[in-house]
C-alpha cells in the first residue's frame, strides 16, 4: 500500500487536517475583518456573493477590442491602452459561451457562477477519487479530511471568490491527473491541451511526452493544440494570434511586482524594489530590469530542466509523480504565478497524503509546513514588501519548490527500494 502503515497514515491525515482547520480559524479571528485575507472569509464571500469577474472582465475588454475597426486585440488593448488582457485569443470562446446562456433565459453572471461552483465541487471530488486511486482503499473519514483540506486551500477558494477561469483549469488539470493515473493518456492529453486555449503554460507537456516516448499522449496533445491554433487563426486572424506571442515575450521581460505574484520574477522585482509591490495597477507593469529578467529566467530554466530530466535520470519517468511534477513546474516557471495558479499543487498534496505513513518524520513535518503555507494567506509576511525583507513574502513559491523537492526525494527512495 502506498501509504505505508495504515494507522500511521490515518493519524497523520487527521492531525494535519486539525492543524489546517485550527490555523484557518486563528487567521480568521485575527484578520477576518480585513478584506480578502483569511481563507475562511474568502470562501464565505465566494459562496454568499455573486461570482467575481476577474477573468470575464478582461475578456470583455478583449472582445470589445476585437469588434473595433481593424479587429486588433493586443496591439490596441495591451500595447496601446496597456490593459492586462493576457489570455490567448481563443479564450474569448468562454465569454461567447456565457453569452449564449441567454438563449436558455439564464444571465451570463448566473451561468458563470454555476460553472465555477461545478468546477469547485469537481476539484474536491477529483481529489477524493485521486486519493483512493493512490491508496487502493480509503475510509469516509479520510474522504472528509481531503474535502476539508480542499475547501480550506487558499488557491482554490481565491479562484472561486474572484470568478477566475483558473478554477475551471484546475478542475481540468485534476481530471487529467486522474485519467493519467488510470492509464488513459489520450483523454488526459486532450484535457491538458484544452487548458492551453486559456493559459499556455501546460504546453510544456509536448516536450515532456516526447522525452518519455509517450507517443499517444504527445500526438493527441499536439493535435489538440494545433486545432486550437487553427481555430484561433480562422476566427481571430493570424495577426492577433501572432501578436499574442509578443504579449508573452513582454510578460517574460517585465512580470509583476505585486506580492501576490509568487514567481521568481515577482521575488526579484520585490527584492530590487522594481515596481509597486503593495497595490494592483491595472495598466502598469514593472520596468524592464536586465538583472530581474536574467535571474528569474535562469531559475525558471533550472526548474524546467529538472521537470524534464530528473524523472528520466532517476527512472520514474511516466509515473503519476512525474506527471504531477511537470504540471506543477509549469506554475513555477511562469513569470506571473498568482496565488490561484497554485491550485495545481493540491493534487501533489493529495498524492503525499496517500503516502503519509511512508514519510520520515522530517519529511512529514516539512510537508505539513508547505501545505499550511500554500493553504493560507499570511499577512505578517505579505506586508514585508520591498528590499531584502521582501524575501519572506514569497512563501508560496518556497512551499511549491519544497514540495517538488520532496517529490524527487520520495521517488528516489521508492526506486532505490524496488531495485
Amino acid at each position: 500500500m502506498p501509504g505505508g502503515d495504515a494507522n500511521s497514515s490515518l493519524r497523520r491525515l487527521l492531525a494535519l487536517t486539525a492543524a489546517v482547520v485550527l490555523l484557518a480559524l486563528m487567521l480568521l479571528a485575527k484578520y477576518g475583518r480585513q478584506p480578502d485575507t483569511a481563507t475562511i472569509q474568502i470562501l464565505a464571500h465566494a459562496l454568499t456573493s455573486p461570482a467575481g469577474t476577474d477573468s470575464t472582465f478582461y475578456m470583455h475588454m478583449g472582445d470589445t477590442a476585437f469588434r473595433q475597426p481593424g479587429q486588433s486585440i493586443y496591439r490596441q488593448l495591451f500595447f496601446e491602452q496597456h490593459e492586462k488582457f493576457i489570455y490567448p485569443p481563443l479564450s474569448l470562446a468562454f465569454l461567447y459561451g456565457l453569452n449564449e446562456a441567454s438563449a436558455l433565459h439564464v444571465s451570463s453572471d448566473t451561468a458563470l457562477l454555476a460553472i465555477l461552483l461545478v468546477s469547485w465541487a469537481g476539484v474536491l471530488a477529483l481529489a477524493v477519487w485521486f486519493y483512493k486511486l493512490q491508496k487502493t482503499e480509503g475510509t469516509w473519514s479520510e474522504a472528509v479530511c481531503i474535502i476539508l483540506l480542499g475547501i480550506l486551500f487558499l488557491p482554490i477558494a481565491e479562484a472561486l471568490y474572484r470568478g477566475q477561469i483558473q478554477l475551471v483549469l484546475t478542475w481540468l488539470w485534476g481530471l487529467a491527473v486522474v485519467l493519467w493515473t488510470k492509464r488513459k493518456p489520450g483523454v488526459s492529453a486532450f484535457l491538458v491541451g484544452i487548458t492551453c486555449a486559456f493559459k499556455p503554460q501546460l504546453g510544456i507537456f509536448l516536450l515532456w511526452g516526447a522525452l518519455r516516448r509517450q507517443w499517444r499522449f504527445t500526438a493527441v496533445l499536439g493535435v489538440t493544440i494545433a486545432c486550437i491554433a487553427i481555430c484561433s487563426v480562422a476566427f481571430f486572424g493570424l495577426r492577433n494570434s501572432l501578436d499574442y506571442f509578443s504579449v508573452l515575450r513582454y510578460l517574460g521581460r517585465h512580470g509583476e511586482a505585486l506580492w501576490a505574484n509568487q514567481s521568481f520574477n515577482g521575488l526579484m522585482n520585490r527584492l530590487l524594489r522594481n515596481g509597486d509591490a503593495m497595490s494592483w495597477n491595472p495598466t502598469v507593469y514593472p520596468p524592464y530590469r536586465p538583472l530581474v529578467y536574467v535571474v528569474s529566467t535562469l531559475a525558471s530554466l533550472v526548474v524546467f530542466a529538472a521537470a524534464m530530466l530528473v524523472p528520466i535520470l532517476y527512472k520514474w519517468q511516466g509515473t503519476t509523480a512525474d506527471f504531477l511534477f511537470a504540471g506543477c513546474s509549469s506554475v513555477l516557471v511562469s513569470p506571473i504565478a498568482w496565488e490561484h495558479h497554485y491550485g495545481y499543487f493540491f493534487f501533489v498534496i493529495v498524492y503525499f497524503l496517500a503516502r503519509a505513513g511512508a514519510l520520515t518524520q522530517a519529511a512529514w513535518l516539512t510537508f505539513c509546513l508547505c501545505t499550511m503555507a500554500l493553504a493560507n494567506r499570511l499577512p505578517p509576511l505579505d506586508h514585508r514588501m520591498q528590499g531584502v525583507i521582501s524575501l519572506v513574502s514569497s512563501y508560496m513559491l518556497y512551499a511549491g519548490l519544497t514540495l517538488l523537492w520532496l517529490l524527487i526525494a520520495q521517488q528516489r527512495k521508492r526506486v532505490k527500494h524496488s531495485v
